[in-house]
């Protein structure tokens, strides 16, 4: 199921990649308008972020096909086709996180700050790219049924990859829905003048744990780890290392304990003490 979004000639864009494309463009925008409240040039966040775009978009697609080889084994040239759909999140952070670092490297840039400024746009593009997935049917939730309670309240009529329509917990909402509420969640942690250095690994903790419980609910084939899905493994390892980030860069970054009286300078060169 690919819902055609519109087609020029032999050309097609499916709703996913017109989605996708949207939430490049919004997340772009964002990660410009942070950069600037962090002190940073919005073109170098420009720049930044289209690195970010094409890394991600190389390292998405690289997984996407790697994670279902068996299929593109038989099919290689659709392998190319972004256009149709399917990026793994998990390459695409890393494909993107490569990339940053490069262009940073050779701009003198700060990662850190870099990263910090682009991570809203990031969650901004997830809202989009899982709106695509409601339209093109992928990640699609659970089977559900009357009586099930929460699961019954959170389900709707919604097609999976193959067109066949049932309840099922709309997963690609709750997805989308996680996705707006972690943006505002950067957004306010961004503005904070001493959150130097966190706002990445907070995107880390609060996408990473709010993908891994979606997992719960999600019916989508995938490879297996020991009863789980690979990609809530990778979800759950991002989060605890991005918990593990948050935690140092506290403590490395709290305030040093006050001097006492006699050493506080008035900024002249005599400290109060000296002029009691």
């Amino acid at each position: 199921m690919h819902p055609v979004f519109f087609r020029l000639g032999n050309f097609t864009v499916t709703g996913y990649a017109a989605l996708v494309d949207v939430g490049l463009l919004v997340g772009t925008a964002v990660a410009c308008l942070v950069a600037r409240w962090r002190g940073l040039r919005a073109a170098h966040a420009l720049d930044a972020a289209l690195a970010a775009a094409l890394g991600g978009l190389a390292g998405g697609r690289a997984a996407y096909v790697a994670a279902n080889w068996a299929y593109y084994q038989a099919h290689v040239r659709r392998a190319m086709r972004l256009w149709d759909g399917g990026l793994a999140w998990h390459g695409a952070l890393a494909g993107g996180l490569i990339a940053v670092a490069i262009f940073c490297a050779a701009r003198r840039l700060s990662l850190r700050s870099m990263l910090d400024a682009l991570v809203p746009g990031a969650a901004a593009l997830a809202g989009c790219a899982w709106l695509g997935c409601l339209m093109n049917g992928f990640a699609y939730g659970i089977e559900t049924y009357p009586g099930q309670g929460l699961l019954w309240a959170l389900s709707a009529e919604l097609p999976d990859v193959y067109g066949i329509r049932a309840p099922r917990v709309a997963v690609q909402l709750l997805g989308a829905g996680w996705s707006a509420i972690v943006l505002v969640a950067l957004v306010f942690a961004a503005r904070r003048p001493r959150s130097h250095g966190l706002v990445f690994p907070l995107w880390l903790v609060l996408y990473g744990g709010g993908s891994f419980g979606l997992g719960f609910v999600r019916a989508d084939e995938v490879a297996m780890m020991a009863g789980w899905r690979v990609d809530q493994v990778t979800d759950l390892a991002l989060a605890v290392i991005g918990t593990v980030m948050l935690m140092a860069g506290m403590l490395v970054g709290r305030d040093p304990p006050s001097p006492g009286p006699s050493l506080r300078g008035r900024g002249d060169g005599c400290t109060e003490e000296t002029q009691r």
